[in-house]
């Protein structure tokens, strides 16, 4: 089983996979941060590491002349490991460097001084550091001075990482702005509906008073006679529209003052009639912001008069180019209560084409559990029509079928009770997950009836399901990887003991695999790790476990194993399987692997890792392509 720092070390790598920066050239960027760092610190050698399991490279370097280092010789692996800045005043004077071949041969390193840089998780990757070939002190502004270059080496190597975020976030609001571009298009046209019915209905007064006048002058004309209020500004936010029914609201004209007077200058309140408004509340205000202002309520109290309760409507102007003109607000005075019953029929009409546009399904169910509203959506998805189902229960609109899974939710919600539920259907030839909000409409503290919201969750769970693939895959060999191991580990020795039967683990090893890296590369040696994966998936029963845990190891976990005679007999058949020579790229390889078993009966699971583990060392020490048997006892 790996130690917390190989664990570490495990997630330091993924954190340089994420960044793009594995075997990745020196980049001129992060040269001046180099240069930086030896001038100020009077170094001849200034370095920007990045450590993985097995190596150092530099990103940038001055003063050596290769570029990447093992990590057994690297000084950096002890600063990352330290997880804080590493200062070595006199390498001679240290135990763990004075015998260094860097320190005993070229560069002859004397002082080193280096600060880890870390991923946007917090997880280190490397090093700024300065080295010199004669010993020195660090003071504390020299050591501010290296953690501040470091933090900006950091700034730069994440940047990739923020540059991505940021150009998701633009491209999140580029789609954002089409949907709001395409409501303020479905408001325009409404509004244009409502023109023409104006116009009409101004032709025919018109008709009787006065000859035809040009079409402006008949929109002059509108504007003054109608009972709404309307009030416009250009984009500088000076007013050029104030109608006879804006004056009569405000008891004033409209008047040339700064935007931040208007809230008292036209008597402006908040729906109660006490609270001034301030310029940020004000309807024409915000919709010349860009806000879409829909029946905002508010009280105008004019000198000497009533206060009016109104309710305002507004959007921003713009050409045809999309170039700002300005803005208008309409102004319906709702004090009387016909004029309010006619706004909650309007609404009514506003809320269903809402509700029938929506991708979800929206109903209401009362306290007799009838449908008083149901959007368009239950026609898409289940076939009936919402006309047919309102006046019905649940039980007799849509059937035995749905009302039965979801019956508990709505006797719960009836009580006061708000709940969700997920439910897979399968209605016209389409399977969908249906995800559901059931919430009491309380009033007065009395459940008048349930408000239900469902949306199509299918895409969702599909996702969840694929993201649990990956975190739970090894993605080179397609094996489960550590976590999934460990949790089946975990359920395999629960089994165990449920059943009273054995259980082996099994740990391996490739046999001199770093070599194959070495020598014939990174590609050939994954080819490798792949052969020995199907090869060890093909030798064991498919109850059993195959995983990889990280490089070259693997781990088997072995259920109902009688014996450590049948694991002896396993583990021939595991060797046995893995050495037929392997052809990869053209060549011919021999490969052969080391392994550790440890059996019980009744183990915990860090007695027999810890024996797996202890087994393999045992079985390299031996002279590798062999295995070590280790029988436990009950615990």
């Amino acid at each position: 089983m790996l130690s917390q720092q190989e664990l570490a070390e495990q997630e330091r790598v993924k954190a340089l996979h994420a960044l793009g920066v594995l075997d990745t050239p020196q980049e001129d960027r992060f040269d001046r941060f180099t240069r930086l760092a030896s001038a100020a610190f009077d170094t001849p050698i200034a370095l920007v590491s990045l450590v993985d399991c097995e190596r150092q490279w530099f990103k940038s370097c001055i003063g050596v002349d290769f570029k990447e280092t093992s990590r057994s010789l690297a000084f950096c692996s002890h600063a990352v490991a330290l997880d804080d800045m590493l200062v070595v005043d006199d390498t001679h004077l240290d135990d763990r460097f004075r015998e260094h071949p860097l320190v005993l041969g070229a560069p002859f390193i004397r002082f080193y001084a280096g600060q880890p840089i870390y991923s946007l998780d917090g997880q280190p990757l490397g090093t700024l550091c300065v080295l010199d070939v004669r010993p020195r002190q660090l003071d504390e502004l020299g050591r501010r001075m290296l953690r501040d270059l470091a933090r900006m080496v950091q700034d730069e190597l994440n940047r990739p990482v923020i540059v991505a975020a940021r150009d998701a976030a633009q491209q999140a609001l580029l789609e954002l702005n089409v949907r709001l571009e395409q409501r303020v298009q479905e408001r325009t046209a409404e509004l244009h509906a409502k023109n023409v019915a104006l116009d009409q209905e101004a032709a025919r007064r018109i008709a009787f008073q006065e000859q035809l006048r040009q079409k402006q002058e008949l929109l002059d004309a509108v504007l003054e006679t109608v009972d709404m209020a309307v009030a416009a500004c250009d984009a500088e936010g000076n007013l050029t529209l104030f109608n006879q029914a804006a004056r009569e609201f405000h008891g004033v004209d409209a008047a040339a003052i700064p935007m931040a007077e208007w809230p008292s200058y036209y008597s402006l309140y908040a729906e109660d009639g006490l609270t001034p408004m301030t310029l940020e509340m004000v309807p024409l205000a915000r919709a010349l912001g860009g806000e879409q202002v829909q029946d905002v309520p508010m009280t105008i109290v004019a000198a000497g008069a009533a206060p009016r309760r109104v309710l305002a409507s507004g959007r921003a102007l713009k050409c045809a180019s999309g170039k700002p003109l300005g803005a208008v607000v309409a102004i319906k005075d709702v004090t009387e209560l016909s004029d309010s019953r006619a706004r909650a029929i309007e609404s009514q009409e506003w809320l269903r084409t809402i509700a029938d546009n929506v991708p979800a399904l929206i109903a209401y169910i009362d306290t007799r559990q009838r449908y008083r509203f149901a959007n368009d959506r239950y026609r898409e998805w289940f076939g009936v029509r919402s006309e047919n189902m309102v006046g019905k229960t649940v039980l007799e609109a849509m059937g035995e079928a749905f009302y039965t899974p979801r019956r508990e939710a709505i006797e719960r919600c009836l009580k006061g009770h708000g709940s969700h539920i997920e439910i897979e259907e399968e209605r016209r030839g389409r399977k969908r997950v249906i995800s559901s909000t059931y919430l009491p409409h309380l009033r007065d503290g009395v459940v008048q009836g349930v408000y239900v919201l469902s949306l199509d969750a299918t895409s969702a769970r599909e996702y969840e399901r694929q993201l649990h693939a990956l975190a739970h895959s090894d993605h080179l060999t397609g094996l489960p990887n550590r976590r999934d191991y460990e949790e089946r580990l975990t359920q395999a020795i629960g089994r165990s003991r449920r059943s009273g039967m054995a259980l082996a683990l099994v740990y391996l090893d490739v046999d001199n695999f770093k070599q194959i890296n070495d020598s014939l590369g990174h590609a050939v040696g994954d080819v490798v790790l792949r052969m020995v994966a199907q090869r060890l998936t093909a030798a064991v029963r498919s109850t059993d476990t195959v995983a990889r845990l990280a490089g070259d190891e693997f781990v088997i976990v072995l259920e109902h194993v009688g014996s450590p005679l049948e694991c002896e007999r396993i583990a021939a058949k595991l060797l046995d399987a893995v050495r037929p020579e392997m052809g990869v790229d053209g060549q011919t390889l021999k490969v052969t692997t080391s392994m550790g078993i440890a059996w019980c009966p009744r183990a915990e699971q860090a007695s027999l890792t810890h024996a797996a583990d202890d087994a393999l060392y045992q079985s390299k020490r031996a002279g590798r392509d062999t295995a070590t048997v280790v029988a436990l006892r009950a615990s």
